[in-house]
């Protein structure tokens, strides 16, 4: 069997270089990214803003301020993501001036969250008191790091599809290398590590799945897109054994790339395999941040001391 628990987002995303002072004085919200140039009380105010992931030349990106402005402005030729862009806001009274809702194409795009380096300190003392508590023969870890360049997407593109009952732009890329990939679920293996704990072996596997989209004005299905996914595989019995092994309880604890999950506990029997979900990091073109090549840490300890 398979089973599949999300992991949690580590939080690398934009930089809160927005003005960050709230007029309350309690802590601020976050804010999308932006910086001030100058300020003239007849001409407005001039703020750099980072182009969001998934923007393209052409697209209509909107902007509220935290003194409820508006403006909409179309990303001009060479305006791709994470590129400054220069626009003017309209004067407005005094005060320190943010951007708090930002919208592309009028679908809006999420808020930074908390400090990551904050989340990481809490997630890392969580983490190593679990791993210091257990003794060496109770545990092991295996890591490895995965080249990415040859799954490189050679076009991308902003497409909009249905999550539940809603409709969601999403980035898509094509990925020629798994044009010829079945199209029926089933995962190729595309690297990985095995270990043992335990005297029962096992393996983390990266593994990947061609994902068929439908490009703008392009013929159904017409591009494939790379889905990837780490599973840890209790490796199955050797035919002929005389007796059903038992399962065995252990927590894990994942980081990939920029990604973490918590201590996490299951039971594998012979031939069970436990998923990851990326999440946000699961296609192929949203790993441009980790420059193509997936580091992979996985720690493991012994449910219950043998």
């Amino acid at each position: 069997g398979r089973r599949t628990l999300a992991a949690v987002a580590r939080t690398r995303l934009l930089p809160h270089t927005a003005a960050a002072r709230s007029r309350g004085g309690s802590a601020p919200a976050p804010r999308h990214a932006g910086s001030l140039r100058s300020r003239d009380e007849s001409r407005g105010l001039v703020m750099f803003i980072d182009v969001p992931h998934g923007a393209a030349p052409g697209d209509r990106l909107s902007l509220v301020t935290n003194s409820n402005q508006n403006l909409t402005v179309l990303l001009p030729p060479g305006a791709t993501p994470g590129k400054k862009l220069s626009v003017t806001l309209p004067a407005a009274a005094a005060g320190e001036i943010s951007i708090v809702r930002m919208m592309l194409n009028g679908v809006e795009l999420p808020r930074p969250t908390p400090d990551p380096a904050a989340l990481l300190k809490a997630h890392r003392q969580q983490t190593d008191g679990h791993w210091l508590r257990v003794g060496p023969a109770e545990k092991c870890e295996t890591r490895f790091s995965f080249p990415l360049s040859a799954f490189r997407p050679t076009s991308s593109q902003t497409v909009v599809e249905p999550f539940g009952f809603w409709q969601l732009p999403v980035v898509r890329g094509h990925v020629p290398i798994t044009e010829n990939w079945a199209l029926d679920g089933a995962a190729t293996r595309l690297g990985g590590s095995p270990f043992a704990l335990g005297g029962v072996e096992f393996e983390l596997a990266l593994e990947g799945r061609a994902v068929p989209w439908t490009p703008k004005d392009g013929a159904e299905g017409a591009c494939r897109d790379l889905e990837i996914c780490l599973v840890v595989r209790r490796m199955p019995q050797a035919a002929g054994a005389s007796e059903a092994k038992p399962a065995l309880a252990i927590w894990l604890h994942l980081v990939a790339g920029d990604r973490w999950s918590g201590w996490q506990r299951v039971s594998l029997a012979p031939g069970e395999v436990f998923e990851y979900d990326l999440a946000d990091r699961r296609y192929i073109t949203n790993l441009a941040p980790l420059d193509y090549s997936l580091g992979v840490h996985l720690q493991v300890t012994l449910a219950s001391p043998q």
